[in-house]
Parts: structure tokens; sequence; C-alpha cells
């Protein structure tokens, strides 16, 4: 099924229709050519409004990788400068819980698969990294708690200080928040194109359809007109 091919179908359909002039005359107003050539309008609208918002979908994810890229690293990095500042065991430690959660677990493999694996394929074995970048961003913001109350903590560099992290903070929370607000643009959309294609009175499924009929019932079955509009093809998706 294609939404895309089935507004081609019903522009090639209402261009059809338009050329039967006069003889086209249904006593509906939505199958009549003037609210059809509409109705194709407002299908092109929508479809443009679904491409918009699936654009700003992928800007919205792909910032959001490349906000988040090295961040492991970086709560690591937050880890050792703790440590080396001489917090307590049990400050070092809390940080360390949520650093955990930030980098995953290791592979589960059983243990004669490892044995039976090349060298080569044991250093391959990596972490299971958490793709919830809400829990992530949660995690780091609590290791960033932490650190930020930990007097001893007192790095040089701009980006490692508290004021720094927190910022980090603040940036992971704003590319989480983006993408969730474009992804409700995206299903709003895709709603609004879905109602107009299949499903409010009048849709253009529904209208493709009849105007197929009325063609068939005026000209005949096996008219050339009736032949003509019968190859084009139209698919509803089950909802």
């Amino acid at each position: 099924m294609s939404h895309v091919k089935n507004v081609q179908a019903f522009g090639k359909l209402t261009g059809i229709c338009t050329g039967y002039g006069g003889q086209y005359n249904p006593g509906k107003q939505n199958l009549q050519v003037n609210a059809m050539a509409t109705l194709m309008t407002k299908a092109q609208q929508a479809m443009v409004g679904v491409n918009e918002a699936q654009s700003l979908y992928d800007i919205a994810t792909n910032n959001r990788v490349t906000g988040f890229r090295g961040l492991r690293k970086l709560s690591s990095s937050v880890i050792a400068l703790l440590k080396m500042s001489g917090a307590h065991e049990l400050t070092i430690n809390d940080a360390l819980t949520n650093n955990r959660k930030i980098w995953g677990t290791r592979k589960a493999v059983r243990k004669a698969n490892v044995e039976i694996m090349a060298d080569e394929e044991k250093r391959k074995l990596t972490f299971l990294y958490n793709m919830d970048y809400a829990s992530i961003a949660n995690y780091f913001a609590k290791v960033v708690e932490t650190v930020s109350k930990e007097p001893l903590y007192q790095p040089n560099e701009p980006y490692m200080t508290v004021e720094g992290l927190q910022k980090k903070v603040e940036e992971l929370h704003g590319l989480n928040k983006a993408v969730t607000d474009a992804e409700i643009g995206l299903k709003q959309a895709k709603r609004n194109r879905d109602e107009l294609y299949y499903k409010i009175e009048g849709n253009l499924f529904e209208t493709a359809v009849a105007a197929k009929l009325y063609v068939r019932g005026i000209y005949g079955y096996q008219s050339s007109q009736h032949l003509e509009v019968k190859a084009l093809r139209f698919t509803k998706p089950r909802f």
C-alpha cells in the first residue's frame, strides 16, 4: 500500500473525469470534478505536511544522536576526576552506579560459545548500550548531581566543571524534548492524512471508488471510459 500511489492515481482519475466534460455529471457533489480537484489539492497538502513533519523528526533525532555522542566517555572521565579529587568512597560508588547504567551491561554469551570463539572475536565483545535516551540523560544527570555536592571536585577544564556538566544535562534534556515534540507533530500529520484519505465522509479512497462506479454506470462495463478508470488502483490500509 502506498499513500503516494493513491494520490497519484486520484490525480489521474480527476483529470480523466474532467476530460469527459459535460458527460460526467454525477449527482453527488463530492464526485463532481471541482470537488475532486479541491480534494486533490488537500491530499497533496496533507502529504507535504507529513513530509515536512518527517523531516523535522529526522533532524531532531540526528541532532540527538550527535548530542549524545561521547557521553559515556565523558561520564567515565567525570568518575576518574572524582576519584582523583579524593572524594569519599561512598560518593564515588554513588557516581559509579549511575555511570554503569549509562554504559549498560556486557553481552550475555554462553561459556561454551566463548571457548570456541577466536581471540579476535572475543575482543569484539562489547557493551549492550541502553538506547533509551531519556534514561541515559537521567543517569548522567544523577552523576552530575553527585559530583556537584562534592567540594573536592574542582577540575579546571570548563566542560568538566559542575557548571559545564549541568549545561550538558540541559542540552540532553532539550534534545530529548525536541524529538518528543517532533514525534508528536509527525503523528498528528499522519493522523490528518489518514483522516482525509480513508476515514472522514467523502474521503479520497471512497470518492475514487464511487467515481469509478459512476463512470462504469454511465458508459458501461466494457466501454473505453470504464476500462481507462478501471486500470487505476486504489488501496486502503487496515486501521
